[in-house]
């Protein structure tokens, strides 16, 4: 199943018991695939944490709730893409030219391979809901810009 990014952030994430971990704040991913996701834990004395679940520790993940097996409290980020770092970044052709904005990173719920980025041309194209959906093939990711 073809499951969204910005459908699932804020949804909730819980163990197969049943315990409640927080809320999907963002999803890592490396080349074609999604690896896991970063969990907000309720906040204690105003004080946010965050906590991680790789996609091998996942049980069942939908457009409402991610279920997990195992969970853990820290990794290095050094090798992985975070999908707020692209969400809204420009994509630019070879030739230079702008071809809009990332909008949202769609993957597949069982193997989370990454199907494609979904790119809104221009603003006014956000606006009215207009995209285009590049393969992961198609991308290549740079410090500030997105090549096509």
């Amino acid at each position: 199943m073809q499951i969204s990014f910005r459908n699932i952030k804020d949804r909730v994430a819980i163990l197969v018991n049943g315990k409640n971990l927080g809320t999907i704040c963002d999803m890592f991913f490396s080349d074609l695939k999604v690896e896991g996701f970063q969990i907000q834990k309720n906040v204690v004395f105003g004080i946010c944490t965050n906590i991680f679940v790789f996609a091998k520790d996942i049980e069942s993940i939908n457009q409402e709730l991610l279920i997990a097996t195992k969970i853990v409290s820290h990794i290095n980020m050094a090798s992985f893409v975070k999908a707020q770092e692209i969400l809204f970044k420009e994509v630019i052709t070879e030739d230079g030219f702008l071809m809009g904005i990332v909008n949202d990173i769609l993957f597949d719920s069982v193997n989370f391979e990454i199907l494609g980025y979904e790119i809104s041309p221009s603003i006014w194209s956000y606006i009215k809901n207009k995209k285009i959906i590049l393969n992961p093939e198609e991308i290549i990711l740079r410090e500030n810009k997105i090549l096509s």
